[in-house]
């Protein structure tokens, strides 16, 4: 595979040297094990916007391979299992002549990675990706759904366990911040520069008139539980958003 010249130099993002120094050898080692099986390798998610936390954020990449059989997959298994321990590198392995369907699939996701991506080598099949407003606002509700039906289930299995009632509302704020950020961009809000929970869903909150208060409690339980909280009264309120959010966004044009 050769560098295209949509190639970049990891020179001027701002995550450490060290980070970019790893970076650099991960490519040439998939480049190495992959061989012409690699198509490209495309950074995307909080580094590619400059908001890269060293030991908090993920590594987020694209890679590319125009064989994705199990043989394939292996030989680079274990070059992407030591990146994911050493540095949180979450690979997304797709090939090229899937990148159009996806698109339409999980068009919050490709649309993200259109805006904000680096080509460290090969291909860039994101280049002239097109997601309607219409399959955006689709999926953002279909999430949201999908989100409001699980803590359902979820409540159901852990009614009386205090610490269980916490980690899922924690985990809720995680995923809220996700459908949050993009139905922002939907009305043409940019999303808050610190893209922590706590901020996008405050963002969210005044963007949407959500209930701010609730929003506020799930995003702190994702640094450190109460126990003390009253945690049904909670899982409540944050159901009660979800639905509020979803009805938002069917409305929307």
């Amino acid at each position: 595979m050769a560098e295209t010249q949509n190639a970049v130099s990891l020179d001027h993002t701002e995550a450490p040297p060290e980070a970019r120094a790893a970076i650099i050898r991960l490519r040439d080692d998939l480049v190495r094990e992959a061989g012409s099986n690699l198509a490209g390798l495309i950074l995307y998610g909080g580094l590619a916007r400059g908001r890269y936390r060293p030991g908090k954020s993920d590594i987020n990449l694209v890679v590319l391979l125009d064989d994705t059989e199990t043989a394939s997959l292996a030989a680079i298994a274990p070059v992407l299992r030591a990146a994911w321990r050493a540095w949180r590198v979450e690979p997304f392995i797709i090939r090229p002549a899937e990148v159009a369907r996806l698109s339409v699939t999980f068009p919050t996701k490709l649309l993200d990675i259109a805006r904000h991506r680096l080509v460290l080598a090969g291909a860039d099949p994101f280049a002239d990706i097109q997601v309607s407003r219409e399959q955006v606002r689709l999926r953002i509700e279909q999430g949201l759904r999908n989100s409001e039906l699980r803590l359902r289930r979820r409540y159901v299995s852990i009614f009386d366990d205090t610490q269980a009632l916490a980690a899922t509302l924690a985990e809720v704020a995680a995923s809220l911040k996700v459908e949050f950020a993009a139905m922002l961009q939907l009305v043409h809000r940019d999303a808050p520069s610190e893209a922590t929970s706590a901020a996008v869903l405050e963002a969210a909150a005044d963007a949407f008139d959500l209930d701010r208060a609730a929003l506020q409690r799930i995003a702190a339980l994702r640094r450190e539980a109460d126990q003390a909280e009253d945690l049904p009264a909670l899982y409540d309120r944050t159901l009660a958003v979800i639905e509020r959010a979803a009805q938002i966004v069917s409305a929307m044009e």
